[in-house]
This record gives C-alpha cells, sequence and structure tokens, in this order.
C-alpha cells in the first residue's frame, strides 16, 4: 500500500471514530431509533450525512472492515460495496492492506 493509499484509509478511521462519539452522545442521551451520522469515505472535505437506524449502526460495526459512505463516495479499488440502504452504502474493504489498517483502526 502506498503512502496515498495509506493516508485514504486513516481518513476513514477519522470518519468512522466522530460516528463513534455520534453513536455514544445519542445513546448517552436517551436518543431512540435514527440518527445523522457523516459520510466515512476517503475524501477529508467530506461533509455528506446520512440517516441510519442506531441498531443498523452497531450492525455496522461489529466488522472493522465496514464503513457507511453516501452513494458515489466508495472507493472502487478497495471496497466492495455489500449493502445498498438508499441514503448510504455500507461498503466493506477487501482483503490485504486496505482491510488490515481499517482493522488495525478499529475503535471497537
Amino acid at each position: 500500500m502506498d503512502e496515498r493509499q495509506k493516508r485514504r484509509a486513516r481518513n476513514e478511521s477519522l470518519f468512522r471514530e466522530v460516528n463513534e462519539r455520534i453513536d455514544e452522545i445519542a445513546r448517552d442521551f436517551g436518543v431512540a431509533g435514527e440518527s445523522e451520522f457523516i459520510c466515512e469515505c476517503v475524501r477529508l472535505d467530506c461533509t455528506k450525512r446520512f440517516d441510519m437506524s442506531l441498531d443498523e449502526y452497531e450492525r455496522l460495526r461489529a466488522d472493522p472492515t465496514a464503513f457507511a459512505v453516501v452513494p458515489g463516495h466508495q472507493s472502487p479499488d478497495v471496497d466492495d460495496v455489500v449493502s445498498d440502504r438508499g441514503n448510504y452504502y455500507v461498503v466493506r474493504k477487501r482483503a490485504g492492506e486496505p482491510a488490515r489498517v481499517a482493522e488495525e483502526d478499529a475503535p471497537r
């Protein structure tokens, strides 16, 4: 994996960390149902948001190689779209270095 790919993987992990805080705050305040999350794509300037249920978010985080991105923000060179949820895709990093970095940076 070259430096550019590593930087991209770290950007995704950063957005995943932000979503972890969103989930934590929602649960601390007793929010039920859905919350607004940010796109976990590689684009550092991305500000896209989407609604996702907190239960769905928990299922997403069960796989450290899975990320939620708005449609069109997947990285075809390293991601496989595993689920189309309409307002967001669940993508999984392919085996190898991208998956290793995602697992290494997983907050859970």
